[in-house]
């Protein structure tokens, strides 16, 4: 590796306790909200209260588990229609980066895979997954307003 390719990743492990507490504390922020908004029909966060693994995951993540959540939309045109509308949030595959991130898993990741086999893994034509980044939690939740339509 190169001397400045370390330096880069020393700065990144000495900032990655701030980011990750900025990152899922935004995302649990995020989390909450979408669930109020007319067109998103469910939203998977382990953070939240409503979710079959809050408990274990309070347990072994504490009161921050993570930058990840998932959030269901009517179908899989909506969500390609969410996604082309999207100005602040960004499409790609990555997670934990600094900018939050968006992506259509089943089109995306599991995109080889046929759709019996999505559907024995749960993966949803209508779900769309966001990797939150460091962004004002209020900017995002307003990107994805805006982009529902």
């Amino acid at each position: 590796m190169t001397p400045q390719v370390a330096y880069m990743q020393t700065l990144g492990l000495e900032t990655m306790e701030v980011r990750y507490a900025r990152q899922a504390g935004s995302c649990l922020q995020l989390a909450r909200g979408l669930q109020d908004l007319d067109g998103i029909e469910s939203v998977n966060y382990t953070g939240l209260e409503s979710n079959p693994f809050y408990l274990i995951s309070k347990e072994q993540f504490g009161s921050l588990p993570g930058a990840m959540l998932t959030f269901d939309l009517a179908s899989r045109e909506d969500c390609f229609r969410f996604m082309n509308r999207l100005k602040l949030i960004r499409r790609a595959t990555n997670l934990f980066d600094n900018k939050t991130l968006a992506i259509h898993p089943a089109s995306t990741i599991y995109g080889s895979f046929s759709p019996e086999q999505r559907l024995s893994m749960d993966v949803s034509d209508k779900t769309i997954r966001l990797s939150v980044g460091l962004e004002c939690p209020d900017d995002l939740l307003e990107d994805i307003k805006q982009a529902l339509g």
